[in-house]
């Protein structure tokens, strides 16, 4: 069978929004300089919907992420999520929960809580929104998050968690996707930039 493959879409997460973004303005979206010191433009949605299809992570100029890619119909999603925080964690925790044969909404949030905004995600499926798998109450093997002190100041590692969380994903993939689906193309898409995501 002969076909023209489509490019995917590259999209992030920024304050509690799904964004997609673009080298040059588009009719609906914010400019902003990013960290980089360059403009980027970019349009924000509510959530993303596909049947998952892929995750990996990967290492760039702007640091370590997360890829989850969706499929909606025709449409092919690469959703990026910093490796260590709220969106990550909450979508690494229900993944034990989540049927691979269906699709998944994701929807990110933000909350303060004292007087700290902490970004994290509701992945709902069937309409309903999943449970963890791995909860504060019930860690069950998964290590917890350590107390260190490090040049005076005394701040949380989860080093050990991500690490945990990191191998079930792989042996996720492997178990639940196809082969073809594990070598999913990931280059940068010329045109957008990884949006700037909240620490946990």
């Amino acid at each position: 069978m002969l076909g023209n493959k489509t490019s995917s879409i590259f999209l992030g997460i920024s304050n509690g929004k799904i964004v997609r973004a673009f080298k040059e303005p588009t009719a609906d979206s914010k400019s902003r300089i990013n960290k980089m010191g360059r403009a980027v433009h970019e349009e924000f949605y509510d959530y993303v919907e596909g049947k998952i299809t892929g995750i990996r992570v990967k290492e760039s100029e702007y640091g370590k992420f997360w890829v989850v890619s969706l499929k909606d119909g025709g449409t092919d999603y690469l959703l990026e999520m910093n490796y260590s925080g709220g969106n990550s964690g909450a979508f690494l925790k229900v993944l034990p929960n989540i049927d691979p044969t269906k699709k998944i909404c994701i929807i990110p949030r933000t909350d303060t809580v004292n007087e700290k905004k902490r970004s994290s995600l509701i992945i709902d499926q069937n309409g309903k929104a999943l449970k963890w798998f791995w909860t504060k109450d019930a860690p069950g093997d998964m290590p917890k998050l350590e107390q260190k002190k490090i040049k005076g100041v005394t701040v949380w590692d989860d080093s050990e968690m991500m690490e945990f969380l990191e191998k079930y994903a792989s042996d996720w993939v492997a178990k639940h996707l196809s082969a073809a689906a594990t070598n999913e193309d990931a280059a940068e898409h010329p045109d957008q930039d990884p949006p700037d995501d909240l620490p946990f």
